[in-house]
């Protein structure tokens, strides 16, 4: 079995605006309701989401009969999902399979990570889990309910374009927080990197490479060309790989940074944290690497002084 995290961005937007479905036409209407109604998701407890998705929005998506859209033109994140496996995504999803959608903290985030979610288990989104990451690192941890299958949804808190807080270091651990959920459970992992919000681009791909040192036979990332057209076939990634040694250096120097304590050995100043003034700071590589190694992202005294 195969644990399959996908970034998810609002690609799909642009799917249903631009390209046809099966009713042989472009479906702008319904881009539009989303981007009305959707306002309301960030506001929702992470139990109400599905419920309330069930009584707005599902039945006019199904309208759309998004579940028979050719994945190749819906979205980025159900092009790369289907360049990457064989068969139906519903199929991936039934087979014990789990995918894990990792939206933005944004109505229109949360609202697209929906739409995928429904294309690939139906209206009623049998199956789908909707979770939160915290918003503050203190209570930060990977939570076994973010692979929760056969599809979750996890929304990144922090992760909001028009609003980033702390240079996006909360959403940055969630998703490393995602990403150590997704390989404790001894499954396969592959880590999608063609969705998603760009600007954390660079910290997936370079968590994906830390995991992949960690277990190189359970972990791959793929990647698709759009631009090549529906036809385009996903490309695995080759990731780099860290030595034993080097894992173990960096598990040190950042817990004694997260101290702001200076290492004796500073091989990650510049890359992972800086000085400011005579005091270490981890940056959101920082963080996000420490997520992924399963150790604590916040400073173990900040309550007490």
């Amino acid at each position: 079995m195969t644990v399959y995290v996908v970034p998810c961005g609002v690609s799909l937007l642009d799917g249903l605006r631009t390209r046809k479905g099966p009713l042989d036409s472009t479906a702008p209407d319904l881009a539009e309701l989303l981007e009305g109604q959707s306002n309301a998701l960030p506001a929702l407890a992470d139990d109400a989401v599905t419920g309330w998705w069930a009584d707005a929005l599902a039945a006019d998506v199904e309208d759309e009969r998004l579940g028979a859209w050719d994945p190749r033109l819906l979205s980025a994140e159900t092009h790369t999902l289907t360049a990457s496996t064989t068969g139906r995504l519903s199929d991936l999803a039934a087979g014990g399979h789990t995918i894990t959608l990792v939206a933005s903290d944004t109505g229109l985030g949360i609202a697209a990570a929906l739409c995928v979610a429904q294309h690939i288990t139906g209206p009623h989104l049998p199956g789908v889990t909707y979770t939160s990451t915290p918003a503050e690192l203190k209570d930060a941890a990977a939570d076994p309910r973010f692979v929760t299958g056969p599809v979750s949804i996890v929304r990144l808190r922090g992760l909001d374009p028009g609003h980033p807080r702390n240079g996006f270091i909360p959403a940055i651990a969630g998703m490393g927080h995602v990403l150590r959920a997704a390989f404790d459970t001894g499954q396969d992992v592959q880590v999608h990197l063609t969705g998603g919000y760009k600007a954390t681009l660079l910290h997936t791909m370079a968590m994906a490479e830390l995991l992949y040192s960690l277990a190189p036979d359970r972990i791959t990332a793929r990647y698709v060309y759009e631009e090549a057209g529906v036809t385009a076939d996903a490309h695995r990634i080759e990731l780099r790989r860290f030595s034993a040694e080097a894992i173990d250096d960096m598990r040190t120097e950042l817990a004694l940074v997260r101290e702001h304590r200076a290492p004796g050995h500073p091989r990650l100043r510049g890359a992972a944290w800086q000085a400011q003034g005579r005091t270490p700071e981890l940056n959101a590589f920082g963080y996000a690497y420490l997520a992924v190694l399963g150790e604590p992202v916040y400073r173990s005294v900040s309550d007490t002084g």
